[in-house]
Formats: C-alpha cells, structure tokens, sequence
C-alpha cells in the first residue's frame, strides 16, 4: 500500500487579527498562506487535513480476507443456506464466537474502513459515476474512520484495479488524510501568514531576525536566531508557538503508527 505524501491542503485560515490582510495582493496572500500552512504542518506533525488522495479499498476477494466485510454475508448449504450458527470474528484482536441472529458487533450494514485517519471525504465514485454526499456518512469505531452507506445499497465487493479510477469497474474514495484543522490552528495559521505577508512587502513584523544581541545608545536588544527557533521546533510568534506545544508538545515529526497483521489493506492511486 503506498503511502500518502504529507502536504497540506486547502487549510482554512482566520485573518481577524489581521487588519491590513484584505489590502495584500492576491500573489502576496497565496505565498504567505502557502509559507505559514507547510511550516505549521510540519511543525505538528502533519497531523491535520492533508493534499486528498484517490483510495481504492479492496474487498474479500480482492484483500485476501482482510478487507471490508458487509452484514449478513450468507454461505450457501450451511445451516439451511442461511449461514453458519457460529461465526469467529476478531475483537481488538481477540477471536470471539459470535452465535446471535444480528449484527455481531457494532459493524454497520454497509461500510468500509480507511487505512488512515480522515479528515473530510471529497467524493465517492463507482464506475465512474459519482454518488450524491447524502448516499454515506463518515463514521469512527474504535478510532478507525468507516465510510458507512445509507442509501440503501452497499459498496461493490471487489473492484477491478487494472480500470482507471473513472472507468467502469472502479471504486475510488477521494479523502483527506489527517484530521480537520482545528480553530485554534486556524488563528495560528492566520497570524503567521499575516507577519510573513508584511515581511514579504518590507512591512514591520514580528518573525525573528538574524540579530542575537545589540547594543545601541545604551539599549540592549537580542533577537532570537530563526534557526534555533526552528530547531526548536517553534517559529517565533508567542502564541502560534502556544498552538503548535499543545498539538505537538513531543515535537513529533509525524503521528505514531501500529503495524499489525490485521492492518487493514486498500490501495492508493
């Protein structure tokens, strides 16, 4: 399974503390929020909305056993053609029995896992044609994100991965890795963007300089250095830096990862 690159995408920025904002050109405005959102990503651990990427999930068949299953799934000549009566299931990796005549677990009808955390779906399309948002919901079970169906029908149980993602045959989820930008990022977003803007057009701003310490007129000043700002893995501004601790206070470089072999298995394209 490929892994998604990290970048952020479209993130929602909050300029309020930003008076001069509106009076930026547009290219001004493009590169400062470009600037600050990367810096910020990485900063946290790209662990918020990341570029979308187009997920193929793999049914069953497609998955070797280790895709997404839909209740009920019937085995034919067992039990009257109905199904077994007992069926063995793995719980937080534990194999349990379930015997009861409905859903075994907290599974939904219809529903597929992600391979990783999401923080919007973009679109759903099934050869090629694209379902209507109110055709599924985004779900979490046990903090995996599921993509459940409610319009009645059910995902395709296998797809053919030799189609491209809009032709007939294909199955492809359009995501966001990550989880949704919060508020309090988007103010921090907003204002680091802001002090890059009035450097970029030789405005006063507030991003460390170069200078560590001067003494003029018999004032001293010292300046932190940029650099060991950002080995600290801040960037200077008090309270963007008061954000990025309290998402990222192990100054991670990405989230944590488990890998199991009940990791379940899709395809990126």
């Amino acid at each position: 399974m490929a892994v998604p690159v990290p970048g952020p995408c479209q993130w929602p920025i909050d300029t309020t503390c930003c008076p001069d904002w509106d009076g930026y050109s547009t290219e001004v405005k493009a590169r400062a929020t470009t600037f600050a959102t990367s810096i910020l990503d990485a900063l946290t651990g790209h662990q918020f909305a990341q570029c979308p990427v187009n997920y193929r999930p793999c049914g069953p068949r497609c998955a070797g056993g280790g895709g997404y299953v839909a209740w009920p799934v019937g085995t034919p000549g067992v039990a009257g053609g109905g199904g077994p009566w007992m069926i063995p299931y793995v719980d937080a990796g534990v194999w349990r029995n379930c015997g009861c005549t409905g859903g075994c677990s907290c599974a939904a009808r219809c529903e597929v896992p992600f391979p990783t955390s999401v923080a919007s779906v973009a679109s759903v399309a099934i050869d090629g044609v694209e379902l209507d948002p109110t055709a599924y919901r985004l779900d979490s079970w046990r903090g995996r994100p599921m993509l459940v169906r409610i319009d009645g029908d059910c995902w395709p149980q296998c797809q053919d991965m030799d189609a491209a993602a809009g032709e007939v045959g294909a199955f492809v989820i359009t995501y966001s890795p990550g989880r949704p930008l919060p508020v309090a990022g988007q103010i921090a977003a907003g204002e680091y963007a802001c002090e890059i803007a009035k450097a970029c057009v030789g405005a006063d701003c507030a991003l460390p300089q170069q200078v560590a310490s001067m003494t003029r007129n018999g004032v001293d000043l010292q300046i932190v250095d940029p650099v060991l700002v950002a080995e600290d893995g801040l960037t200077g501004l008090a309270n963007v830096d008061l954000w990025i601790r309290s998402v990222n206070p192990a100054r991670r470089a990405q989230r944590s990862r488990v890998a199991s072999v009940d990791t379940y298995r899709g395809r990126f394209s």
